[in-house]
């Protein structure tokens, strides 16, 4: 029986590889390494995830374009206010539009040239500075309708209606400047040539035909563009008959004072005169001269039977009369009362009296003179007294009944000066 021989491998003993601690420094650099870079790869992906994200401001609009083109239906592709969220660029982009009302100042198309060194100055100052002709390569003007050269600033409100045509058509802030400015000057220039010279320097001027031609072209573009308000600013005639200009506008400034301030005379003394019915009463008057004139006699008795009614009633197409005219008539009412009234009484004396004229007549003319004689000296009336006996009468006014009287006499001139100055 044979014993088998071991083999060699099981007699060769365990040999380990030898131990470097670079390379082992090196794996575990590599290790870290490669951690690092996948967390700062999968923090980058996280960032550019997130760089969709945007919100817009209560003052714009945004519209989402995915490689060029609009997301959405047409009717849900504009963005209000809020946060959304869109995928990373260069897959979508997001354009936001400014909405709120810009102004352009049109202060240079229609304006006479002005350098620096005018700002601040008047338009007498700057007119004696550039003592030069009309220089329209320099100067802009506006032509009138009647063929005559003004100057004008104006001023044009806009804003975006229509973001998406906004975006299509312009797309930019200084381009959609540019075009409001030239509209609204083709409106301006279109509008102006249908005004005389003086209805422009007057500042009347027919807005909604400008605006009308200045939209129509925008829209035309589809530029998506509303213009919100056309103002005139600054007008002035050209330098050389500026001087002329002012001194027709100060004389219809003065002719419209007058006018005023005669119209609030009429006013006040026809009211002071009769009221509330002074114009119907005035018209009335009218009409009667008018009838006096190229009237039948018929239409003259009629308006003086209206006229009658009207000062016996004191109304006049319903409307009461008052004032002078009111007060002066129940003057001579009161003056026809007591005139009616006194001979009314004189009446009644004669006719009480006249059978005891007929029996004693000289009792009864005794009488009448007393009572005359005690109403001539009633009132004020010096009496002088008489000595019986003598024919020599000494009269001696009384200095303090004179001063009284003269006194009384300066105060009633006074009283009628004051009458007649109101």
């Amino acid at each position: 029986m044979t014993t088998p021989l071991p083999s060699a491998s099981s007699a060769e003993p365990d040999i380990e590889p030898p131990f470097d601690p670079a390379q082992q420094s090196l794996a575990d650099a590599l290790r870290v390494s490669f951690a690092i870079l996948k967390f700062a790869m999968l923090a980058m992906l996280v960032a550019y995830a997130a760089s969709g994200i945007f919100s817009v401001g209560s003052n714009e609009v945004a519209l989402r374009l995915r490689f060029g083109d609009y997301v959405g239906d047409p009717g849900s592709r504009v963005l209000e206010r809020g946060t959304y969220f869109a995928a990373p660029f260069p897959l979508e982009q997001v354009i936001k539009v400014d909405t709120r009302p810009m102004t352009v100042a049109l202060d240079r198309e229609f304006w006479f040239e002005s350098a620096d060194t005018d700002r601040g100055l008047t338009r007498d100052q700057i007119r004696n500075s550039r003592a030069r002709p009309l220089n329209p390569l320099r100067d802009g003007s506006l032509l009138t309708g009647d063929m005559n050269i003004a100057h004008a600033r104006w001023s044009v409100t806009y804003r975006v209606e229509d973001p998406v045509a906004f975006v299509t058509n312009v797309g930019d802030s200084s381009l959609a400047e540019r075009l409001v400015r030239c509209t609204a000057a083709q409106g301006i220039v279109g509008a102006v040539a249908q005004l005389p010279a003086d209805e422009l320097l007057k500042g009347v001027v027919n807005r909604e035909t400008a605006l009308a031609v200045a939209q129509t072209a925008l829209d035309d573009m589809g530029t998506g563009i509303s213009i919100v308000q056309l103002t005139l600013d600054q007008v002035s005639a050209p330098a050389s008959v500026a001087r002329s200009f002012d001194a027709v506008t100060t004389a219809e400034t003065d002719r419209s004072r007058r006018i005023v301030e005669a119209q609030q005379d009429r006013a006040r003394i026809l009211g002071e005169t009769a009221g509330e019915a002074s114009e119907p009463l005035l018209a009335l008057l009218d009409a009667y001269e008018r009838a006096r004139e190229t009237g039948t006699a018929d239409e003259l008795a009629a308006f003086e039977r209206q006229i009658e009614s009207a000062f016996d009633e004191l109304v006049v197409d319903g409307i009461g009369i008052s004032g002078e005219v009111a007060e002066i008539n129940n003057a001579a009412r009161t003056y026809r009362t007591q005139v009616v009234e006194r001979v009314k009484g004189d009446r009644e004396t004669f006719e009480r009296l006249l059978p005891q004229f007929e029996r004693n007549p000289r009792i009864i003319l005794s009488r009448l003179w007393e009572d005359a004689r005690e109403r001539i000296l009633s009132g004020d009336v010096e009496t002088f007294y008489t000595v019986p006996g003598k024919l020599e009468l000494q009269i001696n006014r009384d200095p303090l009944i004179q001063k009284e009287r003269q006194k009384q006499q300066i105060e009633a001139l006074k009283e009628r000066q004051s009458e007649f100055k109101s």
